[in-house]
């Protein structure tokens, strides 16, 4: 006779494979991994750091910057960016949508290529936002548009898996580029009516512009590098004409006022501009970024400014910051309330981290998730949340680019940054927006009002919560994947 029958056994069937995986397999998997039960290629990286001439630029001549901190002017100044290519135009993105966003720059894109432009896609082919399909991709090469994959590793191999390009650039000419936190979608353009980021991009003209190129190339040259032509193809629903289909109204309309959109945007002077990038693979060695943050962290005199999506502390990096505030200088972060992000995970490790961020001189504030206020365009959605990766050193130094304040960005993630030094209109303009989102934000940590842990919760609803609680244990044990 079943002890247990119907609903009831079923859960506890489940429930039994969940604590087996759990305590178990997992560990044996992990175990397997540490112990070096994986390709030869990805233990090879252990005592060597693998250089390129275009990973690590630093130029002083004088550089016109500009700062896309709206995301529709974004979208608007990346259209008129490709539209005035001549000879080539670079884009690498971790995440590219199948939306209205994807559709208008994938039909600019198509234009050029048939005008002649060299036009290459690189994208990452992280399984859980991966979308530009192949099936979608036949339609681009058919209009000469070129496009690969990066990192099409399976699972089984569990550490080459981890590793993505989260990098974000898009290059004309040679002599243009945009990169910062956005990727390819409607969210990151304000114009989904679900829930849209407050990002930051910044567009530079000048020779940097050739070295961020140059790193492009390095990449799509590189052995994680796929031609989509060598995956097994899946079958895949291509609706309403794929990306280069006929728009649809709603769409004409979009594009059309994106044509009519002349922002005000301030150009201002950059006259020493430092590009750093990550070495594509697997391995500590090929990050370059993670130091070069760390060094301006300790260039600091009087304040930091830091604005990042997550902020998942280790033990050391929380020893970093405590070193930033006995020198005397202030740290701010500014990041996401659990209300207005859905990594619930990285707030569960956050909540946990908010005793060890307890020191003076360390303010953390999160983004309370309302549309911000005086924007120009009403805003298309209800709910927003911070993605920008971006940072102001003395009132006079200016870093954008993809890095989280995260392990996954400083260990395992290619990342780029840009480091702007000597434009007080730049930084004083960062710090303006940073300020506006503050002001819609609320105090976690450091300030006489701080409200903690029921701040950072506050605002989300019952289940939300129950998933970060549950979560906790994981983020915190696998803290080093996030």
């Amino acid at each position: 006779m079943k002890l247990f029958g119907g609903k009831l056994g079923r859960v506890l069937k489940w429930l039994a494979k969940a604590v087996f995986l759990v305590l178990v397999v997992v560990p044996l998997v992990f175990a397997a991994a540490f112990l070096g039960i994986q390709e030869a290629s990805e233990r090879e990286w252990l005592g060597r750091a693998p250089s390129h001439p275009a990973i690590d630029v630093r130029s002083q001549e004088p550089h016109q910057v500009m700062l896309l901190d709206v995301g529709f002017d974004s979208l608007a100044e990346r259209l008129r960016m490709i539209d005035s290519a001549t000879q080539s135009i670079e884009l690498e993105f971790f995440i590219y949508e199948i939306d209205e966003a994807s559709r208008l720059i994938s039909q600019a894109l198509a234009r050029k290529a048939r005008e002649g432009v060299k036009v290459r896609i690189l994208v990452d082919f992280a399984t859980p936002v991966f979308k530009l399909a192949p099936e979608y991709v036949k339609s681009l090469e058919k209009a000469g548009v070129e496009v690969r994959y990066y990192n099409t590793t399976g699972l089984a191999r569990i550490f080459a898996s981890q590793h993505r390009t989260h990098r974000k650039l898009l290059v004309v000419d040679r002599h243009s580029a945009i990169i910062g936190g956005r990727n390819i979608g409607n969210d990151y353009f304000d114009i989904s009516e679900h829930y849209n980021f407050l990002d930051s991009d910044l567009r530079l003209d000048g020779p940097v512009a050739a070295a961020i190129a140059d790193s492009f190339e390095l990449y799509w040259a590189s052995d994680w590098v796929t031609d989509p032509k060598d995956l097994r193809e899946e079958e895949v629903v291509v609706t309403g004409g794929g990306l280069l289909g006929q728009l649809s109204a709603h769409e004409a309309a979009l594009l059309a006022e994106l044509d009519e959109h002349k922002p005000s945007l301030n150009v201002s002077t950059c006259p020493d501009l430092h590009f750093i990038t990550d070495y594509p693979g697997s391995g500590v060695e090929r990050r370059r970024v993670f130091n070069a943050v760390s060094r301006l962290v300790d260039e600091a005199d009087e304040a930091i400014f830091v604005e990042s999506p997550y902020l998942v502390l280790r033990a050391d990096g929380a020893e970093v910051m405590k070193a930033v505030t006995r020198k005397g200088a202030k740290l701010t972060f500014l990041t996401n309330s659990l209300y207005s992000t859905d990594a619930f995970y990285t707030v569960a490790n956050l909540a946990d981290s908010l005793d060890m961020l307890k020191v003076p001189g360390i303010e953390v504030w999160a983004y309370k998730g309302q549309p911000l206020q005086g924007s120009v365009r009403p805003p298309a959605s209800q709910r927003w949340g911070v993605h920008s990766k971006r940072a102001v050193v003395d009132d006079d130094t200016v870093v954008i680019g993809t890095y989280n304040i995260d392990p996954r960005s400083a260990n395992l993630n290619s990342e780029l940054i840009v480091i702007c030094r000597g434009n007080e209109t730049l930084a004083a303009e960062v710090k303006a927006s940073q300020q506006a989102r503050l002001a819609q934000s609320v105090p976690i940590t450091g300030t006489p009002d701080a409200g903690g842990y029921n701040a950072l919760i506050e605002g989300a609803d019952g289940f939300t919560v129950w998933k970060m609680r549950m979560s906790a244990p994981f983020a915190d044990f696998l803290d080093f994947l996030l």
